[in-house]
């Protein structure tokens, strides 16, 4: 079983992608500041093809952002954050009465199994209470998958917490089997709501980070963004870049350094508009939410 495991906003790196064509945002980078870009991934389950879910690089490290059931993906909150626990198309045979492990104090547990009906009762957990339940049905595809939408999730209501999909199911004269071919969880109790001004440091040498701005999505192509300040370094870091990626441009910046704690400027005197930025401080930092 495929799990996933984050500790929000600690990182050894920060890569920044910006999209061509997206003037703010490059124009944000110039000026020393980091953007942080909402997009797509899809599911690991096969019947699950078609839908994709939102997901945040921040500094190394991918968050989902939550999302409702009712809306469109660029509709997710950028700035409610959570970790993925687990994206799994891995079979999982259960007898009725079995308890699933799912990672971080989550559980799935098989109640019950009528084959006349043709249903499985599921249960989802969390350190042993009771979080949601339902009969998943056998009649359709679209039945076999059971959405855990939950309300209050950091202000948020109809918040995607985890899917599941029942392939089939299965009654002998001493057994009662559920084959589970997918599950997504993210771990929404620990999920936190990031605000504008929150720091993130001290990064050791480096200085802090401060959260400048929450860009929301508006359609597909815009999806919402998170702005950073800029990272204070010392002098004596080395700040490199690289010019491997387009042999037809030059790549180059000014940097106007100060002191430890203060902000310093990077301004952008490549050839060519950059269609990316990687930013190298050579050393490793773990940021924390001040």
């Amino acid at each position: 079983m495929k799990k996933h495991t984050a500790v929000l906003l600690a990182a050894l790196a920060v890569f920044v992608v910006v999209a061509a064509g997206n003037v703010s945002a490059a124009d944000n980078v110039s000026d020393g500041s980091i953007i942080c870009n909402v997009t797509t991934t899809g599911y690991e389950c096969d019947s699950w093809s078609d839908e994709q879910y939102p997901v945040i690089d921040l500094f190394g490290a991918e968050y989902v952002p939550l999302f409702p059931t009712d809306g469109n993906i660029w509709d997710s909150h950028v700035n409610k954050l959570t970790g993925l626990i687990l994206d799994s198309n891995e079979t999982q045979v259960l007898e009725a009465g079995e308890i699933l492990d799912l990672g971080q104090g989550y559980a799935l547990e098989v109640r019950e199994i009528d084959i006349d009906s043709e249903k499985a009762w599921l249960e989802l957990t969390r350190d042993g209470q009771y979080i949601a339940d339902k009969n998943v049905s056998m009649d359709t595809d679209d039945n076999r998958t059971w959405t855990v939408a939950l309300d209050d999730v950091q202000d948020g209501n109809n918040i995607v917490v985890m899917k599941v999909h029942v392939k089939n199911l299965f009654v002998g004269s001493e057994k009662r089997i559920v084959w589970i071919d997918g599950i997504w969880l993210a771990d929404y109790a620990n999920a936190r709501t990031l605000n504008v001004g929150d720091e993130f440091g001290e990064l050791d040498e480096f200085g802090e980070f401060t959260l400048n701005q929450i860009i929301n999505g508006t359609d597909a192509s815009n999806l919402g963004s998170l702005v950073f300040g800029s990272v204070s370094v010392t002098d004596d870091t080395p700040v490199t870049y690289d010019t491997s990626v387009n042999d037809t441009s030059t790549a180059g910046f000014s940097a106007s350094l100060s002191s430890k704690n203060e902000s310093n400027k990077f301004t952008n005197t490549s050839t060519e508009p950059p269609a990316s930025w990687y930013w190298n401080f050579w050393k490793s930092f773990t940021m924390k939410l001040k």
